[in-house]
C-alpha cells in the first residue's frame, strides 16, 4: 500500500529467469504480468534485517509503478503479511542508467537490490515511461528508524 500514489495491490513471490543473449548467460528477475508487485524471493522477508526487494512494471501490465517517480522523501509504504502491518517511510529515490550500459555499470546498479545489514524495503521499476533506459529505485526504512 502506497497511500500517496493510491496503490493497494497484492504482492507475490518472483524468481530469476536464466537467459542467453549473444552467447552470454545472465539472469533477469521476473516481474508480475498484472496489476501486482513482485517480491524477489531471495530477498529479506518482511520485518527482518536485510533488503526486501519489490518490483513492478511502469508502462505495461497495469502500470503498477508508473508514478513511483512522484514519491517524496517521507512518503509512507505499508506492507501486510500474516495479519501484521509493516510501516516504512521513503528515505531515498534514485535513478540509475541501465540500457546500453557496460556490465560494470549494471553490476554497480545491482548493489541497490543486494542484501543489506539494515532492515529496508527497495522498490524498483524501469524508467522513464516511454524508453525504460533507466531504473528507478526507491528505498524505504522502518518508520520508527527514520529521521527527516
Amino acid at each position: 500500500v502506497i497511500p500517496a500514489l493510491g496503490i493497494d495491490v497484492p504482492v507475490r513471490p518472483v524468481g530469476l529467469t536464466a537467459l542467453e543473449e549473444d552467447g552470454q548467460n545472465y539472469f533477469q528477475w521476473q516481474v508480475p504480468a498484472g496489476y501486482e508487485v513482485g517480491w524477489h524471493n531471495t530477498s529479506a522477508p518482511l520485518g527482518q534485517v536485510g533488503n526486501t526487494v519489490l518490483n513492478g512494471h511502469n508502462n505495461i501490465h497495469g502500470e503498477v509503478f508508473r508514478y513511483l517517480i512522484d514519491l517524496e522523501i517521507g512518503s509512507e509504504i505499508i506492507l501486510h503479511d500474516d495479519g501484521r502491518s509493516y510501516h516504512y517511510a521513503v528515505s531515498q529515490v534514485e535513478l540509475v542508467p541501465e540500457n546500453d550500459q557496460p556490465l560494470s555499470v549494471r553490476l554497480e546498479n545491482a548493489r541497490l537490490i543486494e542484501n543489506t545489514q539494515d532492515e529496508r524495503v527497495t522498490l524498483i521499476s524501469c524508467w522513464p515511461y516511454l524508453t525504460n533506459a533507466q531504473r528507478i529505485v526507491v528505498i524505504a526504512r522502518p518508520l520508527e528508524q527514520n529521521s527527516f
